[in-house]
């Protein structure tokens, strides 16, 4: 992250697994969430995107808030903003 700020670049796309985004979210360098969920696939929504085991109180975690939820036929896009 600190190549990444040296570069200016101030706005990254990251699409990853549950280890890379429990760990960006660790760092506290997520400012926003962009969650495309797929009915069919995901059966539930969030328990698997992030691991994250050193987080084991609720008030340790990041708030992030809701802005949009958008449903696409079955499946739920959700954006939210810290």
């Amino acid at each position: 992250m600190q190549e990444l700020s040296r570069r200016e670049l101030n706005e990254i796309h990251v699409e990853a697994g549950t280890k890379l985004n429990g760990s960006l979210l660790q760092a506290g360098v997520v400012d926003e969430l962009l969650v495309l969920s797929c009915a069919e696939r995901d059966r539930r929504l969030g328990p698997g995107m992030f691991h994250m085991p050193e987080i084991t109180e609720l008030s340790r975690a990041s708030a992030f808030e809701i802005r949009e939820v958008e449903r696409i036929g079955a499946d739920l896009r959700i954006l939210a903003r810290t």
